[in-house]
């Protein structure tokens, strides 16, 4: 019998500690090329667990800030375990001016308060509410905090495929929509660079058919535009351009940055095909193009395992007072790795707020611990529901 009040006793007692440690992790500096504050996030997460029984490991990296694996005393001899992951990274620079953190009555300010500190914070103190009620003995978790998902999780992402591959199932910790609801699904995202080259040369005596590579880019930008398909949940879109030396020559390079989401596994191969053969023709004879993918995360279909592990939460919400529901989201996270790999995964599971990626981002800060709340016993109510998932 799952005990639900001493889970909101424990939340409720633990709630000022909570958004100091919220506080805390907020004031450092962490944008994902910022090594240093990262590795300081890291230090404050372990010290919150050196007085707890559960395995630490830091996983040292030179480019990116340090990950860190928590595991509670089960996840280290249980073949299966409950994956859940993290990031202690923002989109901020190093030097943002965005580095402060205030509280009104209503929401919590500052940089990566949803996005994801305030996540992190929910996993957290649900570790420790596992070991308060004596069941981090019984419930293998294993929590990852990566330090570069907002980049794509360069160094991260195998580490999560590996842990994945040794996981009943999986929980992340980014933020819930201001509705509650939480993500039982996600486009996937390719990220691609289009190189054109030309030929240089000065612009008052160039031929009919001047080998310029900004030309021939301007005329792939529409055709790839065009491989955009609402209906089918495909977008494509040419976000950045960049090319030639100077009016009065002719552009010998050009390049543009290409952002691709899509719903079904199947329309990867049919949006590439589509690109390959704008790449392969060229409107002017002398130029020649080529692309290649600099990052990319597949997608996370709604999948009938993905709905059962949702249900347990949405059943336990009920049981406390919180409807929740759940939604597809167009954009990424770790999650989408999880499940490449066949593993049903929520997503969504931190604190509510909003306009995450800017200077306004905001918690709703009675979210916190009503998520804090939720998590933890999700964490027990599917570890117990375990064979129906």
């Amino acid at each position: 019998m799952v005990d639900y009040q001493a889970v909101m006793d424990f939340v409720s007692q633990q709630e000022d500690r909570m958004f100091s440690v919220l506080r805390d992790m907020v004031l450092i500096q962490s944008g994902s090329y910022n090594k240093e504050g990262v590795d300081r996030v890291v230090r404050l997460i372990s010290g919150f667990f050196s007085d707890t029984p559960f395995h630490i490991k830091e996983i040292p990296q030179d480019k990116f800030g340090n990950h860190l694996l928590v595991c509670t005393e089960a996840a280290r001899v249980s073949h299966k375990s409950i994956l859940v992951t993290g990031h202690t990274d923002t989109v901020f620079p190093e030097d943002t001016t965005f580095n402060w953190y205030r509280e009104d009555e209503e929401r919590a300010y500052g940089p990566g308060v949803i996005d994801m500190k305030g996540g992190l914070v929910v996993g957290m103190f649900a570790m420790k509410a596992l070991q308060h009620l004596g069941l981090s003995e019984e419930i293998p978790v294993r929590f990852l905090f990566n330090s570069d998902e907002e980049i794509g999780s360069p160094s991260s992402r195998q580490i999560i495929r590996e842990l994945a591959k040794e996981s009943k199932f999986g929980f992340v910790l980014e933020c819930g929509s201001l509705d509650g609801r939480i993500v039982t699904g996600r486009k996937g995202k390719i990220g691609i660079r289009l190189l054109v080259e030309g030929g240089a040369g000065h612009a008052a005596f160039a031929s009919e058919e001047k080998p310029s590579a900004i030309l021939e880019l301007a005329h792939k930008i529409i055709k790839i535009e065009a491989l955009n398909d609402v209906t089918a949940g495909i977008s494509v879109n040419v976000g950045t351009i960049n090319g030639g030396t100077g009016p009065n020559v002719v552009a010998k390079n050009a390049e543009a940055g290409i952002d691709v989401r899509y719903t079904e596994p199947s329309q990867r191969e049919i949006i590439l095909s589509g690109l390959e053969r704008i790449v392969g023709e060229s409107i002017i004879p002398v130029v020649k193009s080529k692309y290649r993918i600099v990052s990319e995360r597949p997608p996370m279909p709604q999948t009938e395992r993905n709905r059962r592990l949702f249900e347990v939460i949405r059943d336990t919400g009920k049981k406390i007072g919180l409807d929740v529901n759940d939604e597809f989201r167009n954009g990424v996270s770790d999650a989408n790795l999880i499940a490449a790999e066949g593993v049903p995964v929520v997503d969504g599971l931190g604190p509510i707020g909003d306009l995450d990626h800017s200077e306004r981002e905001y918690m709703i800060k009675k979210s916190l611990p009503e998520r804090t709340t939720l998590f933890t016993l999700s964490l027990i109510e599917s570890w117990k529901r375990k064979g129906e998932l």
